[in-house]
This record gives C-alpha cells, structure tokens and sequence, in this order.
C-alpha cells in the first residue's frame, strides 16, 4: 500500500479514473455542493485545504490512444462524489472565464484526449456524463444520479453567476486546483477494493443499502469465481435498476414516502419472506447467507444466489416504478392506483403490490386491479378509519406477497380474499361501522381522510344522478379543500336546533353532520346557521342548493337539520362505506347444499379400490377431524397418524391431482372442500346421510 499527499491538479494529471461497477452512483446533493464551495470561498490567501482521502486501485493495463499515448487508469475506491464534484466544478468554471479554460486545455486537466474524459463514472452514467454533461449532445436523464449530475453542474452555474466578476470565479478554480490537498492511497490488492468500498463514508453521504449490495456481490463475486463471472451481469441488472428507481425523482408524489432502502426492503419481502429480525437486515442476511456458503466451499451456490438475487431485483425494482406511474397503465389500473397512492399507507401493501404486479399487471391487468382495491380497502378500513398502528398486519401481508411471488399456481381472486382475511382480522364490518359511527368521529380522523371518504362518496352519488364523476382527487385532498360542519361548531346558543340543544357536543363531530367545502366557503359561511347554509340572502350567491359540489348541494334537500337529520345521513355515509370498502372473507359452510343431484348417495363403483394410501390417509384425517382443518395440519397428521410422506402442500396438490385424474374435479369437490383463509386453505369433508354410510363402512371407521 503506498500513501503519498498531493495538490488535487497533480493527482489528475496522474493518469485516468474510472468508478468501478461495485462504488455507488454520483450522491452528492445541494448542500454537499455547498459545503465544497464555501470551503473554497472561506479558504485564506497561502492556505492549503485537506480535501480528503482518495483511494486508488491502479488497473493492470494502460489506456492506449489511436496516436499511441498511454495512460496509467486506477479505479477509484473512495473518494469518487469529491473528484467528479471538482471535474464539474473546473468545467463550468471554464464556461464562465476564457483563462479558466485556456488553462484547463493547455494542461489537459479535464479533457486528455479525444476518447475520453479524465474520469468517468459507472456504465449507467458515462454516456450522459461524456457526451451531455462534458459535451454537447442532448439527452434526457434516465436515473437519479444523472439527475444529481445534472443538478450539480446547475448549481454551480447559478452561484458563478452570482460571483463578482470572472477573477473570483478563476481565484477559486485556482483554489480548487493548487491549494486543496489529498492524501492517495494506492492499494495492492484489487480483489479487496469493493470490500474496503462497503466500509467507508463519503463526506457525510452514507452508503445507502443498496450501493452496498452491490459492493458486496460484485465482491462475492469475484471471490467465488475466476474473475468476477457475473460481473457483466451485476452490472448491467444495477444499471437497469438505477434507472428503473429514477422514479424516486420522477414519480407520484407518494413515492416521497420512499427511497432505495425501502425498496430494497420490500423487495427481501417478496424474495425471501417475512421475519421480524430479517425484514429490516435484509442485506445482512444475505451477506451472512453468501459468506457461510463461500466459507463452506459452495461456491457454485453463491453465484447462483447471487444471479438469482440480482435478477428478482432488477424484476422487482420495475414493479415498483410502475405503482408509482400509474399514468402509464390502463384505464382500468389507473383509476384504484391513482386512489391507493391518494390515500398513502402504503408501505405494508407495497411488497404484495410488487409481487401481484409481476404476476399480472401487463398480462393481467383486471386481476392486478382487483388486488389493489383490495389493497385500497385493507388501508382506508385498517389504517385511516380504524387508527390501526403503522406495523398492524404486516407480518401477514409481506408474508402473502411471498406467496404470490413464488407459488405460480396462486389465483388473484384467492390474493384477494386473503387481503380480505387481513382486513377481516384487524377491522371487521362491525369494527369499522363502530368506528365511522363514532360521535367524535371528526376529532378521530384526519381531515385528508374525511376528505378522501366524502369524495369516494361524493362520486356515487354524482354517478347515481347520471352527472359527470369528480375526477380531481388530489385537488379535494388539497388545502384548497376542508372538512365542513354542516352545524357549526360556533353556532350561536339560539341557532342550535332543540333536538341538540342539551347534547350538542354528542353530535357535532358526527360523520352525518359533516361534508367537504372550499376553503373559501368554509372560511366565509362555515359559521352560519343552516338556514342560511341552504339558502343564501340577500347579495351572497353562494349556499347548498347552488353549490358545485353534490355532495354538499343535497343537504339543501332538508327542510332542517338536527339531530334525526344527522341520524339519516350518518345511516346513509355507513352503509355507503360498508358497501364501497366491502370484504369477502373466506367463510367455511361445512353444508353439502351446492352438490349435484347426480352425486347425492354416490361413489363411483371403483372409487374405493383405486385409492392410493396417501389419498387414504388423507380421508381417514379428514373424516376424523371435528372440523375444517389446514393445509398443514392435515399434513402433518397424515405424517405422524398414518406413516404417509406428503412433501408439503405442493405433496398434497400431488395426491389431489391423482385423485381428480381417476374421477371428475365436479366429483371430489362434491364429498371435500376448501377454502382459502389468508395464508393456507382449509379442508373438510360434504358427504351427505347415505355417502357417509358408504364411506364409513369401505374405510372401516368407527
């Protein structure tokens, strides 16, 4: 390892930089930039500045020219963010001072040679950083840290402007290039570069999760082949992945709520399942997977994690850019993403949104739809009505995008009816009609969601009229919307109709006493007595019976309004609400009541002779069960009651599948049947009066 402090001018000259695949994208926003800038502006006549560590790992070959020059080339380790800083920096400054440039050209600081720039960044990112940045072409960013680049150079821009006069502008690109020293360490052992990578911290940047991963496997990598034989891979997958997560940048304004750890959580979701200590280590987990199979020698097992790991990212990472772009979907996945993403609480949903998006959203498109309804349902009825904690129900959900993720044989009407299962766990219909019909319903809720309610409701009854639909979602959920009280919570004592007169407070903050209003009616007119409400006097023009908004113009359908007038709306909102964030959890009817009249009394004549003694097993465990019994259970007792190997509920498919080959699927269904419960299905058996005789008496049961 040799260590040497030089001026930031003399290490550039040194030869060419290129950031390797495994170092993170270009990271530094605003306010690193402004740092490094007052750092220069601040910095005393005859004063060196430390700029920093900088880390090289020195490549075997040197760069050959068409002309025969050759250049020493070093991967950069560390210090990448403040080298392409400065490059950005010395070339904007060259726009604004003909010195600056002149300098910078008869010293080939930036530009050596015609091929290539004095540092260029990961494959993702050269193109735009080469030829657009540098250059002059034209070309639109395609992932945030092309973004970051371009925001870079924009800074500087502005703050040169601002500068008095080109002399500053040129002092400090004096600064930047002669008095800001950096102490180089070149290491010896390049297989140790991405390993050391993980380990440091940029000026205050710390390495998101997902720059560590790919460190870490571009490191594995190259440790458990012979030079690295997925590192193509790696790197083209990460690049696609960068570009797909542009959408952080770019997309709803809920992805806000998110960045490239979350998403890198949420995909561990879909990828290996939920464990309460793994689900937030995901990348531990896995580092700690690869390392005991590299220390176990299963090196063949390492690469295929590692390209299955990378490739079900790379999968994932474009699931998630299409939630958060629902511009781009059909008409019939817009309308309940748009309404999903409006109403937020979406971090427990988004793994299972992922999963199912994979599975059906381009091929799909109505089953994905279905799933986010019910997704939509899960979090209005769960999180925003009910108040329910931010981690209710995760577990099950993350545990169900698992699922659909990796059992291909999952149909999206049993997804949904196990997101219904959840819901019906955590807020059930009566729950959630316990919670709208709670008199402090206004003080329990948030306004947005009130809002979200009272819009949801407000295009019902727009629709029943035959009127057009209110579409603008995010407007109403804007602060140019609020939450009205159709009684005012001020109202004078003599304006409080006698039906509340005693009980007021019990009815003000009703569901029935309240509906949505511009903030400038409810500024304006919020205060006055429903009469006036109704029906505007004297020069004012606005009141209920002329307002836009039917939702507010049919309470001038009341000649009055107390307390059986709140009563009636409120009866009309909760069951509007139980209707429209409706649930159908699986129920189990043990009944026999849907079996064709032509298997009443009947086995077919060879049904008992063909059994296999798996599918016996598994009728003598359902016939002595009390109940309905799970998919586990059932195996597990055909396991330890009957001596039978299943292999788990892809065995038990196996033997269901036997049995349906030798009969009608119509048949068995007749005499046993399932049912989906949210995680697993559950059995039990329908034979009528005279099948149980016949049953009973060729298995010889008690």
């Amino acid at each position: 390892m040799e260590t040497r402090t030089v001026h930031l001018d003399s290490l550039l000259t040194d030869g060419l930089f290129d950031i390797p695949g495994y170092q993170r994208s270009y990271s530094w926003e605003e306010l690193q930039l402004q740092e490094l800038l007052e750092d220069l502006l601040y910095l005393p006549d005859g004063k060196s500045h430390f700029f920093g560590n900088i880390i090289l790992d020195k490549q075997g070959e040197q760069f050959r020219t068409d002309r025969g020059r050759r250049f020493d080339k070093y991967d950069v380790v560390d210090g990448q963010q403040r080298l392409t800083s400065a490059v950005i920096f010395l070339h904007v400054a060259a726009q604004f001072d003909e010195t600056v440039a002149e300098t910078l050209d008869e010293d080939n600081l930036v530009s050596p040679i015609a091929e290539r720039p004095r540092l260029l960044p990961q494959d993702q990112d050269k193109e735009y950083f080469r030829d657009c940045l540098l250059g002059s072409a034209a070309i639109d960013t395609q992932t945030p840290s092309q973004e970051r680049l371009k925001r870079a150079s924009e800074f500087f821009e502005r703050e040169f402007e601002q500068l008095d006069g080109k002399g500053m502008i040129r002092e400090l690109a004096e600064k930047l290039r002669y008095d800001c020293r950096v102490n180089v360490v070149e290491i010896d052992d390049g297989s140790e570069a991405a390993s050391i990578f993980e380990s440091l911290n940029d000026r205050g940047r710390p390495l998101s999760t997902l720059d560590k991963t790919k460190s870490f496997l571009m490191y594995m990598d190259d440790r458990s082949s012979n030079g690295g034989a997925l590192e193509e891979k790696i790197k083209d997958r990460f690049g696609s992945i960068y570009r797909e997560l542009f959408v952080l940048s770019t997309g709803h304004e809920r992805v806000s709520d998110f960045d490239e750890d979350s998403f890198l959580r949420f995909h561990w979701g879909i990828y290996d399942g939920y464990d309460s200590d793994e689900y937030f280590q995901g990348f531990e987990t896995l580092k700690t997977r690869l390392r005991e199979r590299y220390r176990a020698g299963d090196l063949e097992a390492v690469q295929k994690e590692i390209d299955h790991y990378v490739q079900d990212l790379r999968e994932a990472a474009s699931a998630f850019a299409a939630i958060f772009e629902p511009q781009n979907r059909l008409d019939e996945v817009r309308t309940p993403l748009v309404r999903l993403l409006e109403l937020g609480r979406m971090a427990n949903v988004l793994p299972l949104l992922m999963a199912s998006y994979l599975r059906f959203g381009t091929d799909e498109p109505d089953a994905f739809a279905a799933i986010v309804d019910a997704c939509e349902t899960l979090a209005f009825r769960m999180y925003a009505i009910d108040g329910r904690r931010a981690d209710t129900g995760r577990g099950r959900l993350v545990r169900l995008a698992h699922e659909v993720h990796t059992d291909r044989s999952l149909k999206a009407q049993e997804i949904v009816m196990s997101i219904d299962a959840i819901t019906d766990r955590y807020t059930s219909d009566e729950r959630f009609e316990r919670k709208l019909r709670d008199p402090d319903f206004y003080e329990s809720n948030t306004s947005r969601d009130a809002k979200y309610l009272f819009y949801r409701y407000g295009q019902q009854i727009d629709s029943d009229a035959g009127e057009e639909v209110l579409k603008d979602l995010s407007h109403i959920l804007s602060s140019e919307f609020q939450v009205e009280h159709v009684l005012a919570r001020k109202l004078p004592e003599e304006a409080i109709p006698e039906s509340v007169a005693e009980d007021f407070d019990e009815h003000v903050h009703r569901l029935g006493n309240l509906t949505i209003a511009s903030r400038y009616w409810n500024s304006s007119y919020g205060n006055l007595p429903f009469a006036e409400k109704k029906r505007s006097t004297g020069s004012r023009e606005k009141d209920y019976e002329s307002s836009t908004l039917r939702v507010q113009r049919e309470l001038a359908e009341f000649d009055e309004f107390g307390k059986s007038e709140i009563d009636s709306r409120e009866e009309t909102l909760v069951e509007f609400a139980l209707e429209e964030w409706a649930i159908d959890p699986p129920e189990i009817d043990q009944s026999n009541s849907n079996v064709p009249e032509e298997f009443e009394g009947y086995f077919p004549s060879d049904f008992f002779d063909r059994l296999t003694t798996k599918q016996e097993a598994m009728f003598r465990v359902l016939y002595e069960a009390e109940g309905p019994i799970t998919t586990d259970e059932l195996v597990r007792r055909m396991e330890a009651d009957h001596g039978e190997t299943v292999g788990g509920s892809n065995g038990l498919s196996g033997i269901l599948a036997g049995l349906t080959s030798k009969h009608s699927k119509a048949f068995r269904r007749s005499i046993m049947s399932a049912q989906w419960t949210g995680n697993q299905f559950k059995w039990w058996l329908t034979l009528d009066d005279e099948q149980e005789c016949i049953f009973v008496e060729r298995l010889s049961l008690p």
